[in-house]
């Protein structure tokens, strides 16, 4: 099991992309809305920017271990630093905006695993899913409650 969930982690750091296009896939098909796609999208733009905006600012480097796989050896610079996580921040983007949903709870405990997978796989520190987490999740909230 704790192979399994190693060789998961190391899909997410890779696949990002289309593993949260496959759970907003999911999710319009639980719950079919135009508004929600809106929201859904402006939510993640504007997560991802706030957490890649953040990385500018602050330059705290990544654990040295995920440092030394072959996927940070060809990114850019901003994929070296680790404060805040930008999975974290997106996986709970999708929580917060479905927080009076009937599927908020698989929606919360995927992006538990996926936050708690960038610190198993030694990428990030606890404070960097922490707050990744509560960026994603605050910006989910107010995408659901404002726009």
């Amino acid at each position: 099991m704790k192979d399994l969930f190693y060789k998961f982690s190391l899909l997410v750091e890779q696949y990002y992309i289309e593993l949260f296009t496959f759970e907003a896939l999911l999710i319009i098909l639980a719950i079919p809305s135009i508004r929600l796609l809106e929201r859904l999208i402006i939510a993640v733009v504007v997560a991802a920017i706030v957490s890649e905006g953040i990385k500018v600012f602050v330059r705290e480097s990544r654990p040295a271990p995920g440092m030394n796989r072959k996927f940070y050896k060809r990114g850019f610079k901003l994929q070296l630093r680790s404060f805040p996580s930008t999975h974290s921040t997106i996986a709970m983007t999708f929580a917060g905006l479905l927080i009076h949903s009937i599927i908020f709870i698989p929606v919360l405990i995927f992006g538990i695993i996926v936050a708690y997978s960038r610190v198993y796989i030694k990428d990030h520190y606890w404070h960097d899913i922490i707050a990744g987490g509560a960026i994603g999740f605050i910006i989910g909230y107010l995408a659901i409650t404002f726009i």
